[in-house]
């Protein structure tokens, strides 16, 4: 007959440690055992037995019982009891409702060897590899808390640029949220969950969150699907071996093929103008810079490209706008490109339509809403503001406007050449760290235009380094050619690769009600250099042809 095991578990409530004994009694260490896994170890992690009761007005809770059935496995985080997961026979599982959403095992994320490097955490999709992990010595092992996410109808779990995740302040991830700041200060992840397409979609969204640079995947042996399978099937050395071989996402050196992941080629997103497809296309960890001579519309342009990866892509964004404020004056902008009328047409209805897609799909970076801060709004500081809203509200695009209205501090030696190399090089690493279109709208030089010259900036106009060219995948130019007319040429300057566009121009016609702009459809822009070029001829005022 299975004898009993205790844990004992400290918590503390209201100003009082109180300690409780629970039991885990035969049904559950025979449980464990039938997982290959010693129930001294599941018993160590606070797991115990309980059996269900059913409460005056209908509720089921869980209570301790060593004659139960249920395995419970509770969620400690900071040495108290913040949740439980149940476990009854036929492998159904619930939770406690109310608790608080954080990993199983949580405090081993506390262990300096973390912070160090000297150790990885391990993450799994469930209690019982979790603590596979844990019996064949590997401790710094956690569990999500809530399994896979299920794999949408029709969606790829491994093209996740499709799909939008949920917020992390609540949903699936909110356990990467709440667990940000201890996140931050560990070097190196493993993920061991579920070889099938839930895991997959699952270890997709923790590198998006954690970093691909931090984390390697495992390879399970053939027939396996996860880490108890292994032990199963193949014994503790196995999972050893499956662990102790994990492979890191490429990121710096030189490795063989092999030991890359499969990715494919970047999926790329269309602006919203069919004229500009041919020329520029998005694509999600890339870096993009927007110039133009001021007062030529590279910040309207830059908002109106915003509402319409929103629109169409369903993206969020996080904007850094030092320059215009965000109230009233930004809101303004967006209220204009997201209603797609002029104030003369606004009811009150379309304002407050307007306002619930910002509210829906931009999120705004700034150090004090009410203006009053004064704090420094460094690059590393909107860099980790950025990445909170990453977590928390899943930013797909990063705006920073403008560049020289961000607090640069250059340590002492280091020249202004030098220093934007490393600061673009630091917002591309973010791009591509958390799968987030990156665009950086800069002045050019203000000795651009004196001496009466007049023409279209290039990237290199940009003061302060060749880096402005160099550094970005797509580099664009917003340039009006003619002050009286209705066009705005959008000059595609640089595209890194092929798949994401070329370099070329295309005319914008520029609509002054709403601040807003819309392809030509064919017709040839006026501004005198491209006439020649085109033998169509459209008339700003009529519209017509000839």
């Amino acid at each position: 007959m299975l004898k009993a095991s205790s844990s004992t578990v400290t918590i503390a409530a209201s100003m009082e440690a109180i300690s409780l004994t629970n039991i885990l009694g035969p049904a559950g260490a025979l449980a464990f055992q039938n997982r290959q896994i010693d129930p001294q170890v599941a018993v160590l992690s606070g797991a115990y037995t309980g059996k269900a009761v059913t409460g005056a007005d209908g509720s089921t809770t869980v209570e301790a019982d060593a004659a139960g059935n249920i395995v419970v496995f509770p969620f400690i985080d900071g040495g108290r009891p913040v949740g439980e997961k149940y476990r009854a026979p036929g492998k159904k599982f619930w939770q406690r409702k109310g608790g608080r959403k954080t990993f199983w095992n949580a405090d081993c994320m506390d262990d300096p060897a973390l912070e160090e490097g000297h150790k990885a955490l391990i993450i799994t999709e469930g209690e019982i590899d979790g603590l596979t992990a844990i019996d064949c010595g590997f401790h710094t092992t956690v569990s999500v808390p809530d399994g896979a996410p299920p794999v949408r109808d029709g969606e790829d779990p491994d093209q996740l640029d499709e799909a939008v995740p949920d917020d992390d302040s609540r949903g699936k991830f909110e356990f990467v949220y709440n667990n940000r700041h201890r996140i931050k200060r560990i070097k190196r992840f493993i993920l061991a969950v579920d070889n099938d397409p839930p895991g997959r979609r699952l270890a997709a969204e923790l590198v998006r969150r954690l970093g691909a640079a931090r984390c390697s995947f495992v390879t399970y042996p053939e027939g396996c699907k996860d880490l108890n399978d292994v032990k199963m099937q193949e014994g503790p050395d196995a999972v050893v071996r499956v662990i102790t071989e994990a492979k890191p996402y490429p990121v710096k050196g030189i490795y063989l093929l092999s030991d890359y992941p499969e990715l494919d080629e970047p999926v790329t997103y269309s602006t919203g103008w069919p004229d500009l497809d041919d020329y520029l296309r998005v694509w999600l960890g890339e870096l993009m810079v927007v110039t133009g001579i001021p007062g030529h519309g590279k910040s309207t342009w830059t908002m109106n490209l915003c509402v319409n990866l929103a629109r169409k892509h369903g993206w969020r964004v996080g904007v850094a706008s030092f320059e215009i404020p965000t109230v009233p004056a930004l809101r303004f902008k967006l209220r204009l490109a997201a209603s797609g009328l002029g104030t003369k047409q606004w009811t009150r209805d379309d304002v407050a339509e307007a306002d619930v897609f910002i509210q829906q799909h931009f999120v705004f970076i700034d150090a004090d809403p009410t203006g009053e801060a004064d704090d420094d709004m460094t690059l590393e500081w909107l860099l980790d503001r950025a990445a909170d809203a990453v977590m928390r509200h899943s930013i797909r695009v990063l705006v920073i406007d403008p560049w020289n209205e961000v607090e640069h501090y250059r340590p002492k030696g280091e020249s202004e050449t030098q220093y934007i190399n490393r600061a673009l090089r630091q917002i591309r690493k973010f791009a591509l760290r958390y799968g987030v279109l990156a665009i950086v709208v800069a002045h050019p030089t203000k000795e651009l235009g004196k001496g009466g010259e007049s023409r279209t900036p290039t990237l290199y106009d940009i003061e302060g380094s060749a880096a402005w060219y160099n550094k970005p995948d797509h580099g664009v130019v917003i340039d009006v050619p003619d002050p009286d007319l209705y066009e705005t040429v959008v000059w595609v300057k640089k595209a890194r690769f092929s798949w994401s566009g070329r370099k070329g121009d295309v005319t914008l016609e520029y609509l002054p009600e709403t601040e807003g702009y819309r392809s030509l459809n064919g017709f040839a822009p006026l501004w005198k250099a491209a006439q020649a070029d085109h033998q169509q001829y459209r008339h700003k005022s009529t519209g017509s042809e000839s």
